[in-house]
């Protein structure tokens, strides 16, 4: 095997959490009134816990209790 194909990770492809730095979590989620909703939203578009935590400035904790208990009424 080459030293070429070891290498396989292409140069371009910023990580994940670079990506999220650029983006104010609070501005994409504007339709959402509460902030158990914003949290349901952003891990419907694919964020983490961690990622809407830092986001919206709450508690890892409290991203996990909203994510884990089920929703009232349905």
């Amino acid at each position: 095997m080459s030293k070429d194909q070891i290498n396989t990770a292409p140069e371009t492809v910023t990580p994940v959490k670079e990506q999220i730095k650029d983006v104010d979590l609070k501005k994409v989620t504007t339709d959402h009134t509460t902030t158990s909703a914003r949290i349901r939203a952003l891990n419907g578009m694919g964020y983490n816990r961690s990622q809407i935590a830092k986001g919206l400035g709450k508690r890892y904790q409290h991203v996990r209790n909203v994510l884990i208990t089920p929703l009232k009424g349905q």
